[in-house]
């Protein structure tokens, strides 16, 4: 393979990567249209079976991200509560905007109960978030919650579903994207994976062809004030290496861990 081919494929890798988080961010119809075209931008002449099935699935599931109705249903939400909080004066508990929501945390709710354990707890945030929205929405018709409280609470809740929403194309993405970079010849930098929730560990990345597994361990445990970030490396042959501790300086690295963690 020539150097150019070889730096040609690693610009594609990491475009698709950066289309992942677009998505991560702020999951849309268009941010996944974004992923599906960055991963179809992927020459498949140059990946052997594995990595070709792992990009096949996870065009797949985006696909199905992208058709997903609970799109119709957020922009409801968005649409009808925005007429609330233009014009909140004679709203009953029969406005649209009661109703919208409703819909959604109750889609949610069903949701999660089809799900498998890691995409329900995903379904699991966007109902729990719904029903302090459906709260602020009532209060709100009520006169007790100002705009900018319903705002937050609203805001919270769709950003909550777009993630659910988005969630298994992202986990079939980040692993295609790995598989893809290996069966080229590039060195593996995996993106952060989430890991099913039952285990200690709380995400994974692949770097080489080793998996370095992270867990964000609250402050004052292994002594550390601010918290800190556990940290095992695994080998290919499956050889797990100590734990390691990496302690944050300060409240606010341990805040923006959480928030990465909570975008994936």
């Amino acid at each position: 393979m020539s150097s150019t081919t070889r730096t040609n494929l690693h610009n594609l890798i990491t475009a698709a990567q950066s289309a992942v988080r677009a998505a991560e961010s702020h999951g849309s119809p268009d941010t996944l249209r974004g992923i599906d075209a960055a991963l179809c931008a992927l020459p498949v002449n140059d990946m052997d079976g594995r990595a070709d099935c792992a990009l096949y699935a996870a065009i797949r599931a985006v696909s199905v991200a992208e058709d997903a109705e609970e799109w119709e249903l957020l922009a409801d939400v968005e649409h009808q509560v925005s007429r609330l909080m233009i014009e909140p004066d004679g709203a009953t508990d029969e406005h649209p905007a009661v109703l919208a929501v409703v819909r959604l945390v109750e889609r949610c709710g069903f949701r999660q109960e089809k799900a498998g354990a890691a995409v329900a707890r995903a379904w699991d945030r966007g109902f729990m978030s719904g029903l302090q929205a459906m709260r602020k929405v009532m209060g709100a018709i009520g006169g007790g919650t100002d705009g900018r409280a319903l705002d937050g609470a609203v805001t919270e809740f769709l950003a909550a579903v777009r993630r659910a929403i988005a969630y298994s194309a992202l986990y079939e993405a980040r692993g295609a994207l790995a598989e893809a970079a290996r069966s080229y010849g590039l060195f593996v930098v995996g993106m952060r994976q989430t890991l099913p929730p039952e285990g200690r560990w709380e995400y994974a990345r692949r770097i080489g062809s080793a998996y370095y597994l992270f867990e964000v361990v609250p402050p004052f445990v292994e002594g550390h004030p601010y918290g800190s970030v556990a940290v095992r490396r695994d080998a290919a042959d499956g050889a797990a290496g100590p734990v390691r501790y990496f302690p944050f300086s300060s409240i606010k690295a341990l805040d923006a861990a959480n928030e990465a963690l909570y975008l994936i």
